[in-house]
């Protein structure tokens, strides 16, 4: 194993990785000895990886129960996307209400560069990197409601996001046939904002949420019925 500074970060990693890929399935447990002896690391650095994966919303522990692989059902996924699409649909209808004489070349330039980096990670077919630049772009969008508060609040649930659009993106069928008509939809969905089509706007991200969910909802489904075994079990 690497250096023992390293170690933890290391090990939270590869548990990342199982988790993310499929390999340990939601609300798995985690059994912290048989982890310590397939890495080949101390209990105390497989409880450090937990924390770290914790801190990103991945795992949980709950006293006398140990840790386990976060778990998300379907209310859960709808209340997620729900919550998105208010943010959304309020950030494009300030944005194409406000002014158009005096435009916010900051947080339209914020959009393009948040599309570009979605661009790039798809070009790399990095489940990781797409779930990132997913998470950027539509940050992007709710940041056209110039509230900071807002963002923190998106921010709070950002970790939670991030894990259910990760179990959408790792996928093998999403990674390899949806780059193309995702990026499509990102694309309508910057020029109905930029052009400050309101309607257009607001279809383009109803659509665009909503389909996601149902397709994440499935997914979750098939997970429930295929019933993957636990890491270190």
């Amino acid at each position: 194993m690497p250096s023992r500074s390293t170690t933890g970060e290391q090990v939270a990693e590869l548990i990342r990785q199982a988790i993310i890929t499929g390999a340990v399935g939601r609300g798995a447990p985690l059994r912290e000895e048989a982890i310590a002896a397939q890495f080949e690391v101390s209990r105390r650095t497989v409880r450090d990886a937990f924390r770290i994966l914790e801190g990103f919303g991945l795992v949980r522990h709950q006293r006398h129960k140990g840790t386990q692989v976060a778990d998300f059902d379907a209310a859960d996924i709808r209340d997620l996307y729900n919550t998105r699409l208010v943010l959304e649909t309020a950030a494009a209808q300030r944005w194409c209400n406000a002014d158009p004489a005096a435009p916010d070349e900051v947080l339209a330039e914020r959009l393009g560069q948040a599309l570009d980096r979605l661009r790039a990670a798809y070009e790399q077919l990095d489940p990781v990197q797409v779930v990132e630049a997913d998470l950027g772009f539509h940050a992007a969008v709710i940041g056209l409601l110039a509230s900071p508060r807002a963002d923190r609040f998106f921010g709070s649930i950002a970790r939670e996001m991030a894990f259910a659009i990760t179990i959408l993106e790792a996928t093998q069928r999403e990674t390899q046939t949806r780059p193309a008509q995702a990026l499509a939809e990102h694309e309508a969905i910057l020029r109905a904002l930029l052009d400050r089509d309101h309607d257009r706007a607001l279809d383009l991200i109803t659509i665009h949420v909503e389909t996601n969910c149902q397709r994440l909802v499935s997914i979750v489904h098939e997970q429930d019925e295929s019933a993957v075994g636990a890491l270190g079990g």
